[in-house]
């Protein structure tokens, strides 16, 4: 019974048919392929913080700039009856 490269012998070790440069050659391309794929996603991940961190950043500056309008408003408010008097 034969498994991918891999057919189990009577005393249950793995012995392969394919020749050991076939083998060396098929894991370096699974390795590698692995490899660049985790490259991608660690790019794609420190992406995707940078932006979070961007959108946190420009949440706070407006959320600074919002309470900063109500405290003028409130001052041009009482300003404002401090006239009329």
């Amino acid at each position: 019974m034969e498994h991918g490269m891999e057919a189990l012998s009577q005393d249950g070790n793995c012995q392969y048919s394919s020749p050991r440069w076939v083998q060396v050659w098929f894991l370096r391309r699974s390795r590698d392929k692995w490899k660049q794929k985790y490259k991608r996603l660690k790019v794609a991940a420190k992406r995707m913080q940078n932006r979070v961190n961007d959108v946190t950043r420009s949440r706070e500056k407006w959320r600074e700039q919002a309470e900063r309008v109500k405290e003028l408003e409130a001052q041009n408010a009482a300003l404002q009856a401090a006239l009329k008097k």
